[in-house]
């Protein structure tokens, strides 16, 4: 696990669980407090979401790259 976030904010991240997918824009990010911990984004959601906004660790995120 890394210490610094790999996302920088105004990129597009996409979330997979299962068979369904979520696209959220990176807000902000925040550093591990230790080497070990998880590295936190802040996503803001598109479309209809339960949260607008939510904490979800770099790992489980990908970017979405331009075509």
């Amino acid at each position: 696990m890394g210490i610094k976030p790999k996302f920088k904010p105004g990129q597009l991240v996409e979330y997979r669980s299962g068979d369904h997918a979520l696209v959220g824009l990176v807000k902000t990010t925040q550093f591990a407090r230790r080497r070990g911990d998880p590295v936190f984004v802040l996503v803001q959601w598109c479309g209809k979401y339960r949260q607008q906004e939510e904490y979800i660790p770099q790992s489980e995120l990908k970017l979405v790259e331009a075509v």
